[in-house]
């Protein structure tokens, strides 16, 4: 990330949001009757859309996060967990339907969540808040900015979710 940015505190307001809504687009082909297959949120970016969301903390903050406050707000830090992100976009599965002697294609929508693996049957995928400045401590945790990821993680344990932190501090940069 370049340069200093806005300081990220927990405000309420949404992450950025991520993907591209196209609700008439044919996720997949198949027997009547049978469960929706789901694709990976990467092939479901290109389809669907995960609207942004208030970044609401998964669990409750501790007051010792209290201490650290920028704006009258505590801040947000690496690793903060939010609530979870779910797709409302609707892509159309075709069911194909014994009919007579022939087979009827019966076009069905269900919502992106559903047809998404990592949204784990239509709960939503999770939202863990990664750093970017090696810099600045709070608490011992990296202190989050704008345009901070809210996917990726760790090596070999990543989030799926491609947002961002939207929100900043409008008077406290961080770099």
């Amino acid at each position: 990330m370049p340069g200093k940015l806005p300081v990220a505190s927990h405000n309420g307001l949404p992450c950025s949001g991520h993907g591209i809504p196209i609700p008439s687009a044919i996720h997949n082909q198949q027997p009547c009757g049978t469960p929706p297959i789901p694709f990976t949120i990467e092939i479901k970016n290109k389809t669907c859309w995960w609207h942004p969301t208030p970044m609401i903390p998964l669990v409750g903050l501790s007051p010792i996060r209290g201490t650290v406050l920028v704006n009258n707000l505590p801040i947000m830090l690496e690793g903060d967990a939010f609530i979870f992100h779910r797709s409302f976009t609707t892509n159309i599965i075709n069911y194909l339907c014994p009919c007579g002697k022939a087979m009827c294609i019966i076009p069905t929508p269900f919502m992106g969540s559903i047809l998404t693996i990592e949204d784990k049957g239509g709960v939503g995928h999770e939202r863990v808040l990664t750093a970017t400045t090696y810099t600045v401590f709070a608490l011992k945790r990296r202190v989050a900015r704008i345009l901070d990821p809210l996917g990726v993680g760790p090596r070999f344990r990543s989030w799926p979710c491609k947002s961002v932190v939207a929100y900043g501090s409008p008077t406290v940069l961080c770099g």
